[in-house]
């Protein structure tokens, strides 16, 4: 198969060979109008160019990759939070390149690590103390951290998802039903985690149930309403313990919503389809991906860029709650 060259391309799209290569280059000088760019997308595909990464590299001295640190990918949030920032950094002609680690004891000798393989930029998703995040932020390559740590506070290269408004606005809804025994069932206490902190500011700390990481039998839960006759309403760590709490219901002879209201957290995919759909908490994954790389390609690019600090979830009501 013959090679395809920058002429090639240039003459199935119209255009000098210096456009080409400004364009498959990212050079800053690359202005060109939204149609230059289509044609010579389109000539990319019809010729199936497939450029050199180390080629590339080696001319300009950037890789074109985002490295992308987490804690945790069984968690499907975060797996939707990673294919997001693949697609942002996608739209910008990046890769990105993912790494975990289970164990998060020195988490910022794990991504010195993990930055120390060339990538031009970081992404790192965690639940981190101030202290932590300013040494992550100390790094020598463009670095955004998507926190949930209500504790840390680095404007500028932390951008930290706020579940408190949306906490707020559900137990609100509630409230504004009736509701007078709201409860949240949880797996752990975390004085710096903002469901338990919004829940024991507007409701009580008393009216919080946790269970160390387990799940509820319907024998605990008819226990557990006859200790609590209040009970109407229940928030949740996360949408699984919701979806426990349906099927609960279910097994003593509760009906949902019209006998308990049940709120979850993380909106993941199966929460539309439970039955009833259930109501949760969303973060803006699509949002925060596309705020987090536009951010460390501008810094990249010595471009102005401004960060928001926090970016608010959504409380989505669906028919578990009335």
């Amino acid at each position: 198969m013959k090679k395809v060259t920058l002429k090639d391309i240039a003459a199935s799209a119209g255009v000098s060979t210096a456009l080409v290569s400004n364009y498959l280059n990212h050079h800053p000088s690359a202005r060109m109008s939204d149609q230059t760019r289509e044609k010579i997308d389109r000539a990319l595909k019809e010729l199936n160019y497939h450029g050199s990464d180390i080629a590339r590299s080696l001319r300009t001295g950037r890789s074109h990759i985002i490295g992308y640190f987490t804690g945790n990918l069984r968690n499907e949030v975060t797996q939707n939070e990673m294919l997001e920032i693949y697609n942002a950094a996608e739209e910008e002609n990046y890769r990105v390149i993912v790494e975990f680690a289970t164990d998060l004891n020195h988490p910022v000798e794990k991504i010195r690590a993990f930055q120390a393989r060339g990538y031009d930029a970081l992404i790192v998703s965690g639940n981190f103390d101030q202290e932590i995040t300013e040494q992550i932020a100390e790094l020598p390559v463009p670095t955004v951290i998507l926190n949930t740590n209500s504790s840390a506070s680095l404007p500028g290269k932390m951008l930290r998802y706020d579940y408190r408004i949306a906490v707020r606005e559900a137990i609100d809804y509630l409230k504004g039903q009736g509701h007078t025994g709201i409860y949240y069932q949880t797996r752990y206490f975390e004085p710096d985690d903002q469901r338990y902190l919004e829940f024991a500011e507007s409701v009580s700390e008393k009216n919080i149930w946790c269970l160390p990481y387990r799940n509820v039998s319907p024998e605990e839960w008819k226990a557990f309403m006859q200790e609590h006759p209040d009970c109407t309403a229940m928030l949740h760590l996360n949408d699984f313990l919701a979806m426990k709490t349906l099927q609960n219901c279910m097994a003593n002879g509760m009906t949902v919503p019209e006998d308990f209201s049940v709120v979850g957290f993380d909106n993941i995919h199966a929460a539309e389809y439970a039955t009833p759909g259930l109501s949760t908490i969303s973060r803006p994954l699509s949002e925060a991906a596309e705020l987090a790389v536009n951010a460390v390609l501008a810094e990249l690019e010595k471009k102005p860029y401004e960060l928001p600090e926090v970016l608010p979830c959504q409380f989505i009501r669906r028919n578990s709650v009335k």
